[in-house]
């Protein structure tokens, strides 16, 4: 994604005017994958490029390098001492910095919370979980007119008008506890700005569901418009296929809800 490229270059290269607007466009995009900052998870927040000696800006490809060779390091380092790896926790650490950093969503989530304190220590933002700038940057950006502009899509109802009906795949996720809140407020932010990619597309990007489980939430879509099943039995059998890996349509015929054979197309 373009916005996230522009996020880790502007952090490799240090400009923290670029970071603070491709950080906000893209928590706006993304509210799910940055939580709520407050002091306890502040001392949580570890900076995994760091840790594998990588700038932002690398690849995954280069980043999944450097993590192999941090990690034989420390197991040739502990074979040669006949136990287990020296300083336990760092080599968590580094198995950690090496599964999130491939992959995506993670991989986001960790540089919108990991900016976020950047911008922090870099006298940019206030650090009390807002996006409130501090006297000093404001003064600084005004000083030079270069305050970055926030231009974000966001599409907001009238007061008098009701609020746009989700569209039926996000409701059924919702239902089936699959996203809460703040994953739907990303999902609206992100069909307002990019109207013309569907919504399937964009929950499978997301990576909320696989693209079997996609299949089954149409199928269920299907089914409970030509009212073969009801709201309950659709949890059960999401539930099942989730949990236990056993295909929805399977769930709902060997309870005895779906008599007849029904797929979804692609199956």
């Amino acid at each position: 994604m373009i916005l996230c490229a522009a996020l880790r270059q502007s952090w490799a290269n240090c400009d923290s005017p670029g970071v603070l607007v491709s950080v906000r466009q893209l928590y706006e995009l993304f509210p799910d994958l940055m939580p709520t900052i407050t002091e306890e998870s502040k001392n949580r927040i570890g900076d995994y490029y760091q840790l594998l000696s990588v700038t932002p800006d690398k690849t995954n490809q280069q980043i999944v390098s450097s993590y192999m060779r941090r990690a034989r390091k420390k197991l040739i380092a502990s074979r040669k001492q006949g136990k287990a790896p020296p300083e336990r926790e760092e080599y968590w650490r580094l198995l950690d910095a090496g599964f999130v950093l491939r992959m995506a969503r993670l991989r986001l989530s960790h540089d919108l919370m990991g900016a976020y304190q950047w911008l922090v220590s870099e006298g940019v933002l206030k650090g009390d979980g807002t996006w409130d700038l501090t006297d000093s940057f404001k003064k600084s950006q005004s000083s030079t007119q270069t305050l970055p502009k926030i231009d974000v899509v966001i599409v907001e109802p009238k007061p008098s008008e009701e609020k746009p009906k989700l569209p039926r795949i996000i409701e059924l996720l919702q239902i089936t506890q699959i996203i809460g809140t703040e994953e739907v407020k990303a999902m609206e932010a992100q069909m307002a700005l990019a109207p013309e990619v569907s919504v399937e597309r964009l929950v499978l990007d997301s990576g909320y569901v696989t693209r079997q489980e996609m299949n089954s939430l149409k199928l269920a879509e299907m089914l409970l418009d030509e009212g073969k099943i009801n709201i309950a039995q659709f949890q059960v059998a999401m539930y099942d296929e989730r949990a236990s890996g056993i295909r929805m349509a399977e769930s709902l015929q060997a309870r005895g809800w779906l008599a007849i054979d029904v797929t979804p197309q692609g199956q």
